[in-house]
């Protein structure tokens, strides 16, 4: 422990640890033991695998789910003289190459990744290279919660710790309820003496909560704190667009805010990070993409958390609902998916079956968006045993020479591999020392395994010879006991896993009442969120005295209510321009406003119909359209006209907004009128 706090010294400038850093870094030091961390945002969770990654003989790889985080905690160690990087999408692929060449030869000490890196070939070859001293999960209770947002490859970190025989791990997470601690305590093999917890509660944070009936009521709410602000502030969204709504009601009221979203490519996210780092008093307008967490010194006037409520007409509520109910498909979509996952044939790889599906063409055929198909994929692995997950591989690879000199070196490579690569890849015409290659081509007729060919790929990348761009991705899969053959028996799996699937939205459906729960209620809002996260007494004598229910003495006043009966006119309506009648759940998510593979391919989210029963009871919506379909017994029908090409596509982010809320806004003050006159609004969009 002595390099340590000579390190701490050193490197970081501290004098002494805070909370139990000490205790965790001696047990990943001297113990040798992996260990959890529950510290509240702020509270040094980062130090405690930043400092042993400098002790420790190795590479220290850390997984974390958003790209601004990781480039904040690289840029602060860069500057303290660490070595660290970080490996993603807003690297190009010259950068991208360095950073691979600086793991391989031992020059990175951290390595900053997203969870998703586990699936490249490309970089688990890599990882086989070298010394996991430490392993770092950040959010780790993504491992957890199978939410609406959820991330199946996180699901993939344990297996990989244990077939990398990885030195020790350590987890770290704000956000953990006692049974997710539990769930990635058993996961990872952490003992009770592993786990170090603080308080969830935190003095200095005041919550508040408003209501607001409109984006404009809300920005006017805010107003008076942004312009009395100390320090930064950051205005989270839920959409993307909104973003930039906000942005703008800013910029009328004579404040500058950036905008910062998973759409913007990766310099102006770069940007507005670096720009924000570098102000005193910067605005971003953000998505969750900005990350919780970045180093960035607080207002000297204790922060507020505020939160804004909009009655369920609005967008808010309808949107959360979408987050939550987009991920489930129709029984019968999972059913026809489970009979093509049954029937496939699997082939042999060093002894093992094992099978392969290409979840991009899926998600087409059955109507399933690509993360419910993940996440069925991890229930047939994790509830059923059927499958276990390999590394996913890319068929295709686009190979680039670096300059001509390298180009002639993978030209002249003689060894069988690099003859079969170049036997079957087709040279790209328009660019010098360019070609494309199929590699399941190529290994099937040169007889040479496919991991070969990219193993080769691979050395000619982390060589400097080329830059490669993979490209479609199969998913792999180790048959560990054989799927059921006879119909009734796939028909009773799929049934299992489509009720499962249920029980998870309405549970997300509940999370959303418990958080209105939560903004409404009479109870202290830092007692309530505490008591959550399993801190009873954390509060003193219960009262926080500085949220909105101490300083009032009341809860806040909001009713949210949703209509019980879809307009018939509406549901009419949908079902002339949607001929589908063998999925009333598609219908729904028509009314609704969520979208779906199926409906954007048909071109029905360009339809002003798409969204327009946002204010109606979901489950209504269903009962209504089953209805319906049920007469003509689920049999698809003609389409009668198609939505003009002059129309707007509109997908789940853009709905609600802009004219199309307007329209929808008028529709809806115009129900009490007569069909005809209903009929006369919506007919004239055609």
């Amino acid at each position: 422990m002595e390099q340590a706090k000579q390190v701490l010294h050193e490197t970081f400038g501290l004098s002494s640890y805070r909370l139990s850093q000490e205790a965790v870094i001696r047990r990943l030091l001297l113990d040798e033991e992996n260990a959890l961390v529950l510290y509240p945002t702020g509270g040094g969770k980062s130090l405690t695998y930043q400092l042993p990654a400098l002790c420790l003989e190795g590479l220290t790889l850390v997984i974390s789910p958003l790209i601004s985080l990781m480039k904040d905690q690289t840029d602060r160690l860069r500057k303290l003289g660490v070595e660290a990087d970080n490996l993603d999408s807003t690297l190009t692929p010259e950068q991208a190459i360095e950073v691979k060449q600086r793991v391989e030869n031992g020059t990175t000490k951290l390595l900053y990744v997203a969870p998703e890196r586990l699936n490249n070939e490309g970089f688990m070859e890599l990882m086989t290279r070298v010394k996991i001293a430490l392993l770092a999960v950040d959010e780790s209770h993504c491992i957890a919660q199978w939410g609406a947002t959820f991330r199946p490859d996180y699901l993939k970190i344990a297996r990989f710790a244990e077939e990398l025989d990885v030195g020790r791990v350590l987890c770290l997470t704000a956000t953990a309820t006692i049974s997710d601690a539990e769930d990635i305590c058993t996961k990872f093999h952490i003992a009770p003496a592993g786990v170090f917890r603080t308080p969830f509660y935190r003095s200095n944070l005041a919550f508040k909560v408003e209501v607001a009936n409109s984006l404009e009521a809300k920005i006017a709410k805010i107003l008076p704190l942004l312009e009395a602000r100390t320090g930064p502030a950051i205005i989270y969204v839920t959409l993307k667009k909104q973003t930039d709504e906000v942005a703008d009601l800013l910029s009328e009221s004579g404040l500058q805010a950036w905008t910062y979203h998973a759409g913007m490519n990766r310099d102006e996210r770069g940007n507005v990070q670096d720009k924000f780092m570098a102000s005193e008093k910067g605005i971003v307008c953000a998505t969750i993409a900005f990350g919780m967490g970045i180093d960035k010194g607080l207002p000297s006037l204790p922060p507020e958390v505020v939160g804004k409520l909009q009655p369920r007409s609005c967008d808010d509520i309808p949107t959360l609902e979408g987050f939550a109910r987009g991920e489930t498909c129709s029984e019968s979509s999972l059913q026809s998916w489970m009979r093509e996952v049954a029937a496939k044939a699997p082939v042999i790889e060093g002894g093992q079956e094992i099978i392969e599906f290409n979840l991009y063409r899926q998600a087409k055929d059955y109507d399933i968006r690509p993360t419910a198909l993940s996440v069925l994929y991890a229930q047939l692995e994790l509830d059923y045993k059927h499958i276990r997950a390999t590394t996913p591989f890319y068929s295709n690879y686009d190979l680039t020479g670096t300059n001509e000199q390298n180009w002639l070196r993978v030209l002249n490579d003689g060894t069988p591999v690099a003859q079969a690569i170049r036997n079957y890849w087709k040279l790209r015409p328009i660019k010098d020392w360019s070609a494309t290659l199929d590699v399941v081509v190529a290994s099937q007729y040169s007889n040479i395994e496919r991991s070969m060919l990219a193993k080769k790929i691979v050395d000619w990348e982390l060589a400097g010879l080329i830059i490669t761009k993979p490209s479609q991705v199969r998913y792999r899969y180790q048959v560990v006991e054989p799927l059921p053959k006879d119909p009734t028996n796939i028909g009773n799996l799929a049934n299992l896993m489509h009720q499962r699937m249920l029980e998870r939205e309405d549970k997300e459906i509940k999370k959303i009442k418990k958080v209105i729960d939560f903004a409404t209620g009479r109870q202290c809002l830092a007692a309530a969120l505490a008591l959550y996260y399993g801190d009873d007494n954390a509060v003193p004598g219960g009262a926080c005295g500085i949220c909105t229910v101490c300083l009032s003495g009341s809860a806040v006043a909001f009713y949210p209510t949703a209509d019980a009966v879809p307009d018939p006119f509406l549901v009419q309506t949908i079902l002339e321009v949607c001929h589908v009648r063998d999925d009333p759940r598609l219908l729904a998510r028509m009314a609704f406003g969520i979208t779906s593979p199926r409906l954007t391919d048909n071109g029905w989210t360009k339809n002003h119909l798409f969204g327009c029963m946002p204010s109606v009871d979901f489950n209504a919506l269903v009962l209504a359209f089953d209805s319906e379909c049920k007469k003509v017994g689920y049999q698809n029908a003609e389409p009668t006209w198609s939505p003009p090409e002059t129309s707007r596509k509109r997908t789940y982010d853009q709905a609600n907004s802009g004219s199309s809320y307007s329209q929808r806004a008028q529709y809806r003050g115009n129900r009490g009128t007569n069909k005809r006159a209903r009929g006369s609004y919506y007919y004239s969009r055609r």
